[in-house]
């Protein structure tokens, strides 16, 4: 495939609870397909509202680089992980897990505005790839 794509697949929310104990948690699927020549991926600008609690990231079947990168920039400065590395130095072959936190507080991430999610590091061609974001409206 000549070029590269990073989309989202999927957006689903889902309701928790009732009442005052009801949680609403938004599950957002971000598959990305690095370029067949270059082995670069796109940056994909992204809408996220909510409480980050947990982060998957899931190589595809063409795997990328080992410890490839993952950054969510701030809408204020895009320099800016607000994932604060959490999805830096990722497996070539396995499926993980992270629960972004700012401090050692163990305060998931607020989001709240358009992102740019970029993925670096990788220098397979054609290497494809999954991020899913888990979001809750309270912690």
């Amino acid at each position: 495939m000549a070029g590269s794509s990073n989309s989202l697949t999927s957006r689903v929310w889902q309701e928790y609870g009732s009442g005052a104990t009801s949680r609403r948690t938004e599950v957002v699927t971000i598959d990305w397909v690095a370029d067949d020549a270059a082995a670069t991926i796109p940056n994909l600008s992204i809408e996220l509202r909510g409480y980050c609690v947990k982060a998957i990231t899931n190589p595809g079947a063409t795997a990328p680089t080992d410890n490839y990168d993952i950054a969510l920039g701030d809408p204020e400065d895009s320099a800016l992980d607000a994932l604060a590395g959490a999805l830096q130095n990722r497996d070539t072959t396995t499926t993980e897990q992270a629960q972004p936190v700012i401090t050692s507080a163990q305060t998931p991430v607020l989001l709240a505005g358009t992102y740019t999610l970029s993925v670096s590091g990788n220098a397979v061609n054609s290497a494809t790839g999954r991020i899913i974001f888990y979001l809750t409206d309270s912690v």
